[in-house]
């Protein structure tokens, strides 16, 4: 069982990392570039860059790893007093509840709203300031919550110690 719980947990911290990294990539410089544009080109950019997104890659990292942290919330429940347990549990939730619920109730409607518009119309000019700033912020949010599920995930490890080395 220490094998397993073991390598679910890096497979999330993986996950996590991977998925804090693209978040950071948003924040960091992509949503800077695409404010530099003029509206109907960052829309149209950002409706290319959701249907990218929208790839079998990103969704098993994004879905796999939301399936990963469920399933080690109940370990650590169950298993609570073992060593790790609470970083794990901190992990699981901040990215269910930080960046897998902050994608889907906020920054997936927003790329919706975005993937309806036509980039030449005054409506999604207007849409697309509203969205810039609020997108934004989810991101940041994000960003955040899954960087701190990674570190949480990998100090789980760090108590847990490697079982394959006993």
């Amino acid at each position: 069982m220490d094998e397993f719980v073991f390598v679910l947990a890096m497979l999330a911290a993986l996950g996590t990392a991977l998925l804090a990294g693209s978040y950071f990539a948003f924040s960091a410089f992509l949503m800077r570039a695409l404010r530099g544009l003029s509206a109907e080109r960052g829309i149209v950019a950002m409706q290319a860059i959701t249907l990218a997104i929208r790839k079998r890659v990103f969704l098993i990292v994004f879905f796999g790893t939301a399936t990963l942290c469920a399933i080690l919330s109940v370990i650590a429940l169950l298993h609570w007093g073992a060593p790790g347990s609470c970083y794990l549990l901190a992990g699981a939730l901040l990215f269910l509840m930080g960046a897998f619920a902050v994608t889907m109730m906020r920054n997936v409607p927003l790329n919706s709203q975005l993937a309806a518009a036509a980039p030449d119309t005054k409506e999604a000019r207007d849409l697309w300031k509203q969205v810039q700033a609020s997108w934004s912020m989810w991101n940041h949010i994000r960003t955040v919550t899954a960087l701190l599920a990674c570190a949480s995930l990998i100090m789980a490890l760090v108590e847990m110690g490697n079982p394959f080395a006993r």
